[in-house]
């Protein structure tokens, strides 16, 4: 009976050790096979067409003339590093130098758009602030310091412009906070002088607009009962109106997120003629995919490279992956034995070669460069062999809650998705903005 107790006793203490151990192989076993190896065919191709980054002047010499003629250009991250902040600005200043550009088509809705455009036209910083607390207040990401000072950077480098070639800001995202679209309204109809009692329906929307009971959700319903309104009321203001209105509607009937991108843009271009615009901006890394991935999923770019509008076939997409860096993560996200109440918290997690985020292939392009760099790629050169390969195709995530990315198609190849990647090396977390403000 003795020896029995004994051999329980030390079968439920070995047991958990075990387990451990089990645990162990098998994730590093998975770690292995979804990181990949080395190709050298890759590695060879890789470094004749690549251009290291740096701050300052860039030339972008890796750019071919299918870049310089798309109409809408896409520099996809993971929200939280800062290395793409300056790699942003750099695209930026590049292209407004380059083609002309002066869209800079962000991840932010019409109103925050409009606040944005205030400080860039003012130097207002308080109208700065107000956006990027929005985004303090919902816990995103997007609340970091090194976008705020991009910012700054785009309003000193315009001071440098003539006023026909400075830089706006194009919102084109779902709204993200109703009660900056309450005051963008509000501000609207009083630099418009509205005279109350020129027309019934603007009367009522300024009525729910002072009454400081009015609930979102009543906004969004009498936005959605008067979407074909014929407003009495300049074409300019009534533009305005009629694109806020669609989108408090677009909120109400809870269309898909990337659809109102889509339509967002495609509505603005006909309404302001902008057919033939350059457009650029950086976005969170799924906005970005030209194809379907996930079983489904249709991102703002695959909207814009298939659907009908002035923007079909004319897009091109730089995709972001990093290595040995760190990343700005929403302490919610992370478990409570983590985030220890804090609002961020700075993780390696996320790298595209683990430990939680694989993405397989990405050893070739770690090879090929430096520490404490940022390389750009083009994959979809002549006699590429990421045009036949699966490598960079699809991205593994063992975090909970956070998905994957699978491409839709049965042999699937990174240069369905994007035509350029960028590698960023030993990049710092982007850092919160609440130590700013």
């Amino acid at each position: 009976m003795k020896k029995t107790l004994k051999r329980i006793a030390l079968i439920l203490v070995a047991t958990p050790f075990v387990l451990a151990a089990l645990a162990a192989i098998v994730y590093f076993t998975y770690a292995l096979l979804a990181v990949g190896g080395e190709s050298t065919q890759h590695q060879a191709y890789l470094k004749k067409h690549m251009q290291e980054v740096g701050i300052g002047a860039n030339k972008f010499e890796i750019f071919d003339d299918a870049f310089y003629n798309s109409k809408v250009i896409m520099l996809g991250e993971v929200h939280g590093f800062a290395m793409p902040q300056q790699l942003d600005f750099e695209l930026l200043k590049h292209l407004n130098q380059k083609t002309g550009l002066t869209h800079y088509l962000a991840e932010v809705d019409q109103s925050q758009a409009y606040f944005l455009n205030q400080y860039l036209a003012t130097g207002d910083e308080k109208l700065l602030d107000y956006v990027y607390q929005t985004w303090v207040g919902m816990n995103l990401q997007w609340a970091n310091r090194d976008s705020y000072n991009k910012m700054k950077k785009i309003y000193a480098y315009n001071q440098t412009l003539t006023a026909a070639k400075r830089i706006t800001i194009v919102g084109v995202d779902r709204i993200h906070d109703t009660d900056v679209t309450k005051r963008h309204l509000a501000e609207l109809l009083q630099t418009a002088n509205y005279k109350p009692g020129s027309d019934a329906i603007v009367d009522s929307l300024n009525q729910l607009l002072t009454d400081s009971t009015t609930e979102n959700e009543t906004l969004r319903s009498f936005a959605s009962n008067n979407l074909t309104a014929d407003f009495n009321l300049p074409q300019t203001l009534k533009t305005d109106l009629q694109h806020i209105f669609t989108n408090l509607n677009y909120q109400h009937e809870s269309i898909a997120r990337d659809s109102v991108m889509f339509l967002n843009l495609k509505d603005l271009s006909y309404a302001n003629d902008w057919q033939n615009e350059q457009f650029y901006g950086m976005w969170g890394l799924m906005h970005t995919l030209q194809n379907k991935v996930n079983g489904g999923y249709t991102s703002f770019a695959a909207h814009l490279k298939n659907n009908e509008s002035p923007f079909k076939n004319k897009v091109t997409t730089i995709n972001i992956m990093a290595t040995d860096s760190e990343n700005m993560i929403p302490a919610g996200m992370m478990p409570k034995s983590i985030n220890k109440g804090q609002a961020y918290v700075n993780t390696t997690w996320v790298n595209s070669d683990g430990p939680m985020v694989f993405v397989n292939g990405i050893k070739d392009l770690k090879a090929v460069t430096k520490v404490n760099s940022m390389a750009i790629f083009k994959l979809d050169a002549e006699n590429s062999p990421y045009k036949s390969s699966s490598l960079l195709a699809n991205t593994s995530v063992l975090m909970p809650g956070q998905g994957g990315v699978k491409s839709d198609t049965e042999n699937p190849t990174i240069t369905e998705v994007c035509q350029y990647v960028v590698l960023i090396r030993n990049s710092k977390a982007a850092t919160p903005i609440k130590a700013l403000l």
